[in-house]
């Protein structure tokens, strides 16, 4: 009798994974939820953005994650920066921010970075298989306190005198037009806009990081602002960003 090999479908690639978080013990914990699941693998992990830019420089496209789950506050630097590097390496890529706490600029600076989503360090473990299954999908997963973050900072940009759906209502206010900028504020504003954090726009600018702020001080008084995103909202409106 003549046997024959049974040959069965290969089981479905993981999907990789590289995480950038500086603290281990949320990297070993990522590892352990995602190590459990055959869907995912942690396909590479470092805690500082120097680590994860001399990784990447070797990567060959083959062997890149499909999925970047990257810490803002890293000790050598912010994770826009490796956002960014990991988007311009390939773009397809799926970049996802991990954070305890994000603030209106935060989460502004990662969106124009090219973030396609925000996870709470503490959202447990089922949650962060949904993100990575939600991603994907390519689905723009948000954690619930995240999303009211981004709800709360979209109210505050309706510009006043207009309803929620941007029709006039009877509280109009006429305000005075605000003085023009600088030309060192319009250049740190532009750095805004383009999602740079703090010290990444003062090295490109080559100042100081007090002074980056004296710079922003002073453009939130004339735009009559008190936060990047209504900066931004503002000066849109105005015509006064090099890229909008």
């Amino acid at each position: 009798m003549t046997g024959h090999t049974v040959r069965r479908p290969a089981a479905p690639r993981r999907m990789r994974i590289g995480l950038v978080e500086d603290d281990l013990s949320i990297r070993q914990k990522f590892a352990r939820t995602i190590g459990q699941t055959d869907q995912f693998e942690l396909w590479f992990e470092s805690g500082s953005v120097q680590g994860a830019l001399e990784w990447m420089a070797g990567c060959s496209a083959a062997d890149w994650p499909e999925i970047w789950l990257v810490d803002l506050g890293l000790p050598d630097g912010s994770g826009l920066t490796v956002i960014r590097e990991a988007l311009a390496t390939h773009a397809r890529t799926h970049v996802l921010v991990i954070s305890i706490f994000a603030d209106d600029d935060a989460i502004i600076g990662a969106l124009h970075a090219g973030a396609m989503g925000f996870i709470q360090k503490g959202d447990g473990d089922e949650a962060l298989l949904e993100h990575l299954g939600n991603a994907m999908e390519g689905g723009a997963p948000i954690s619930p306190r995240i999303a009211a973050r981004l709800l709360a900072s979209f109210k505050q940009s309706v510009p006043h005198g207009q309803g929620a759906a941007g029709y006039p209502d009877d509280r109009t206010e006429q305000h005075p037009p605000a003085a023009d900028l600088t030309s060192r504020e319009r250049a740190v504003l532009d750095c805004l806009s383009q999602g740079y954090a703090y010290e990444e726009g003062a090295e490109l600018l080559q100042m100081s990081l007090n002074t980056f702020r004296h710079h922003i001080r002073g453009i939130y008084g004339k735009l009559g602002v008190h936060s990047r995103i209504d900066a931004l909202d503002e000066a849109r409106k105005r015509r006064w960003l090099h890229r909008s």
